[in-house]
């Protein structure tokens, strides 16, 4: 299992709730969706959000996860493998898919949603 941090709590304070939270973590998931590695979509379709009052995050539940997030598995000997990251149904599929996701403008789209969020 491997679990991403949503960073918004520190540029919407004063607007913080519970909702809110859980809303940047549905549109976090959404914007990262693309950037995860796909072979049948069971990693991406898994993938909880969970929130509080003050923080929010994505946790991808399959045992694989965090190899394929950080791009390596220990083999049965103990041996560190590097994954291949397979890109035919994801071609932005990378590790670490939050920061690229979010590098790649995910971010700006990710504070407009949470902002139009706000001034529902």
């Amino acid at each position: 299992m491997i679990k991403v941090n949503i960073p918004v709590s520190k540029l919407v304070k004063e607007r913080l709730n519970k909702n809110t939270m859980l809303f940047a973590a549905e549109e976090a998931k959404r914007i990262m969706n693309p950037f995860i590695p796909m072979d049948t979509g069971t990693l991406a379709d898994t993938a909880q959000v969970e929130a509080t009052e003050t923080t929010s995050a994505v946790k991808y539940i399959q045992p694989y996860a965090a190899a394929l997030y950080n791009g390596e598995r220990t083999t049965a000997s103990g041996q560190m493998v590097l994954l291949q990251i397979r890109r035919e149904r994801h071609p932005l599929a990378t590790i670490k898919w939050d920061i690229f996701a979010m590098q790649a403008g995910g971010k700006e789209k990710l504070l407009n949603a949470v902002a139009g969020f706000i001034g529902r």
